[in-house]
């Protein structure tokens, strides 16, 4: 993380509610990296960076330990929470049911609009898959929530959305993985053909395929003994 604060313009200026600001700022360096797990998380250290008091910086950081990003040690402090093979699996799993069934609650109401957004953003993936991991994240991401939202849940919306942040810290380590993205885009070329037939079980079949290939990449690292940090 860089010492120097954020401007007061683009993508790090500070919004209206100082907490949100650090939230996202030190979300952002979590999911990306930059503040590897493990690392200690000093609400004063923090502060100073980021130009605040330390009242926001200890308030984002208790609502970053309740989605998983942190974690607290008792009268030691603050740390990025680790990574693990166990989480990952829990993750997945709970991405299966949800996923499956908010499928099932909108493929029957997706439009032509929305099945066209999600052709012109799998056409963008295609592109993005030799150029920029991040661009290609955030373009899968856009895509499966398009029919997630047309759900018409907002609690299912906000559970799947939880869910999703918790896995980006592990996509965003695909490179231990070693899982090539263009055969991530294999799938989507299926998945998006399911969606059009609006079959439901065929898209729950091929997303269960999609979870499963960094699932079964991981679960290789770890019983070779690999540390998947590294």
């Amino acid at each position: 993380m860089t010492s120097s604060p954020p401007s007061a313009h683009g993508p790090d200026a500070r919004p209206e509610g100082l907490q949100d600001f650090v939230l996202r700022r030190l979300s952002r360096d979590i999911v990306s990296g930059e503040l590897p797990p493990g690392a200690r998380l000093s609400p004063a250290r923090l502060a100073e960076q980021l130009g605040v008091s330390h009242i926001p910086v200890r308030e984002a950081l208790v609502a970053l330990e309740e989605i998983g990003h942190v974690r607290r040690v008792p009268r030691i402090g603050f740390f990025v929470a680790e990574l693990s093979l166990e989480d990952l699996e829990d993750i997945y799993h709970w991405r299966q049911v949800l996923e499956d069934e908010a499928h099932r609650l909108a493929i029957p109401l997706l439009t032509e609009s929305d099945l066209q957004q999600m052709r012109d953003l799998n056409r963008d993936m295609a592109k993005a898959v030799r150029e920029s991991g991040q661009t290609f994240l955030a373009l899968n991401q856009r895509f499966h929530f398009i029919p997630f939202e047309r759900s018409g849940s907002e609690r299912l919306v906000r559970f799947l959305t939880r869910l999703w942040h918790n896995s980006s810290r592990y996509q965003n380590a695909m490179a231990y993985v070693k899982v090539p993205r263009s055969l991530a885009q294999d799938h989507h070329r299926e998945i998006m053909r399911a969606f059009e037939a609006r079959d439901v079980e065929r898209v729950n079949d091929w997303m269960d395929r999609h979870r499963r290939i960094t699932l079964e990449k991981t679960r290789e690292l770890h019983d070779r003994g690999k540390d998947p940090h590294s």
